[in-house]
């Protein structure tokens, strides 16, 4: 784990699991490289977890892990080891205040999500999630007084473990279920610009660039996003970009 001291975090999980068919420091290497220089500028503590906790049947579990190591923190950040912050993104934290629990609405895959939300129906029947304000689950930043939402999310999957660890439906892991629990417990929720959580990149198109103009070559998510999400397509090519990426831009994090 890396660790500063300060008032602000940024937590990850990075866990090399025989669950996974590929390790996750295949592509959380380049992730890290960017996250430990930001917030080293920007004065903000940075965890990775990269020490899987037996109790859970998959890795994705351990970022509920943060009620715990979050509690002494003013505001803390929740990020996947799929995610790279551009060098000069301005600070985040403060951009939301401790009451506001922020993230970016995924509207990538609307089908994917209205299935998601249904499939899971079955443990949430009293609760209707709107699905135009759904958050992507990779990036968020919030108060200290909403850790106790991931505690909840921990203890739905603890309690449901069997079942859910061997989910057959789809409509992903944890995700929607941290989104019905957002719901239950009337969260102040702020959503973010697309910027913060540039998701769905391939099919925006945002890996090209203006040829027409011909006047820079920089593809255009690099241009528009302060946190690129690598998600969305298979991991062989989510390595492959990310090592190009960071190759690329190297020189930016000096």
């Amino acid at each position: 784990m890396v660790k500063y001291q300060t008032s602000n975090l940024i937590y990850m999980v990075s866990i090399n699991h025989p669950t996974s068919v590929h390790k996750a420091t295949d592509y959380s290497q380049y992730s890290i490289k960017t996250w430990e220089y930001w917030c080293r500028k920007n004065d903000v503590d940075f965890i990775v977890n990269d020490k899987h906790d037996e109790r859970f049947g998959r890795p994705i579990w351990n970022k509920e892990l943060i009620y715990e190591i979050g509690k002494h923190y003013d505001k803390v950040g929740v990020i996947d080891s799929d995610t790279m912050i551009k060098w000069d993104a301005p600070n985040i934290f403060d951009e939301f205040n401790n009451d506001e629990f922020c993230g970016v609405v995924d509207n990538i895959n609307l089908k994917w999500i209205y299935d998601s939300i249904n499939v899971y129906k079955k443990f949430f029947p009293d609760i209707n999630i709107d699905l135009n304000s759904y958050f992507n689950a990779g990036v968020l930043f919030l108060g200290n007084k909403y850790l106790s939402v991931f505690e909840d999310v921990l203890n739905f999957y603890l309690d449901n473990q069997k079942e859910l660890d061997n989910w057959k439906l789809g409509g992903g892991k944890e995700q929607t279920i941290l989104n019905y629990h957002l719901v239950k417990h009337n969260v102040k929720k702020k959503e973010l610009t697309p910027n913060w959580n540039l998701l769905g990149m391939h099919r925006r198109d945002l890996f090209s660039h203006n040829w027409q103009l011909n006047e820079n070559p920089e593809p255009f998510f690099m241009k528009y996003g302060d946190i690129w999400h690598f998600t969305g397509f298979p991991v062989e090519d989510r390595i492959k970009i990310m090592e190009k990426t960071w190759g690329y831009l190297e020189n930016k994090y000096e």
